[in-house]
């Protein structure tokens, strides 16, 4: 079975492809990593731009430059989409997508043979057309989930683990739901969760959700494989919300409630731990890189531990 995998420029869902694809990889399936990348908002408040630089462009602009330059993939991490085309050349298919929802990319789609698709944190809007080709016969339900970080219908929308967090929710998570036109609100597959703590930062409480995340994906491959179809539940309208960009208001909350969207420095070690080996030349020199880029920046330690 063909796979397609829609995936933004984060850290998370790049932990999550990373840690599912060896898995359906020995499950015999062929998985196409379509690589998407989401721009910063210039207007965005500074605690976004300075979230967007950590979560996005140290791992676009330095780490993966870094592992490419290599003159193989590191074994026994992950990797950058190039080291994944490297390293499973012939088993796993690497593109970097500009418009998900052109005709050629469709075709391309269709004429690979390509039956089943998810979103990781891909921040473009899916179309019809798109959408229609994961169907496996005309009229039915499409073989095409979003793996959506929070809980739905609750928490429609972006930065929903901050929003949880400033709400005071006991807990948050993962919900891999059936994509539609509408912005998250297919019926619901299947839904993960687990508490949330409050000593941790917001990107840190997503990190936490990686593995059942995961473990969601990876049933409904195995359904998809089994059955050919999978069996989801409505959403309850009358229980959505939905929630946009954080506004100065809500940064101003979260830093009264000491609650923090990211902390750098458990940044910088989650890019180094997950993308060289322990203790390894490797990972010294990326930490120097990285610490290098941003020790100037505000919350920053003088050097990476």
């Amino acid at each position: 079975m063909r796979v397609a995998f829609f995936v933004g420029n984060d850290v998370t869902s790049h932990l999550i492809v990373n840690q599912a694809f060896p898995r359906i990889l020995e499950a015999g399936h062929t998985p196409y990593l379509c690589y998407t990348r989401q721009r910063p908002a210039p207007r965005a408040e500074p605690e976004l731009r300075e979230l967007f630089h950590y979560e996005r462009g140290l791992l676009d602009g330095c780490v993966y430059p870094y592992l490419d330059s290599l003159p193989a993939p590191l074994h026994g991490t992950f990797l950058s989409p190039a080291g994944i085309a490297r390293l499973h050349r012939g088993a796993v298919v690497v593109r970097s997508v500009e418009d998900v929802n052109s005709p050629e990319f469709v075709a391309s789609l269709a004429a690979d043979g390509v039956g089943v698709g998810f979103s990781v944190r891909c921040y473009q809007k899916f179309r019809l057309p798109l959408i229609a080709h994961f169907s496996p016969e005309a009229g039915a339900e499409p073989l095409f989930a979003n793996l959506h970080p929070g809980i739905l219908p609750q928490y429609r929308g972006v930065l929903t683990f901050a929003r949880s967090m400033l709400h005071g929710e006991a807990e948050a998570g993962f919900t891999l739901h059936r994509v539609d036109e509408d912005w998250d609100a297919g019926e619901i597959l299947a839904t993960c969760t687990r508490p949330l703590d409050y000593g941790l930062s917001v990107l840190e409480n997503m990190w936490a959700q990686v593995d059942p995340a995961v473990d969601l994906l990876l049933a409904a491959v195995d359904e998809a494989a089994a059955l050919g179809r999978w069996t989801g539940r409505p959403q309850q309208a009358e229980l959505a919300g939905y929630y946009s960009h954080l506004d100065r208001s809500d940064l101003e909350r979260m830093s009264r409630a000491g609650i923090d969207l990211m902390r750098p420095q458990s940044v910088l070690a989650k890019l180094v731990g997950s993308f060289t080996p322990a203790d390894s030349p490797e990972g010294l020199r990326l930490g120097g890189i990285l610490t290098g880029l941003t020790s100037r920046r505000p919350g920053m330690a003088p050097a990476l531990g």
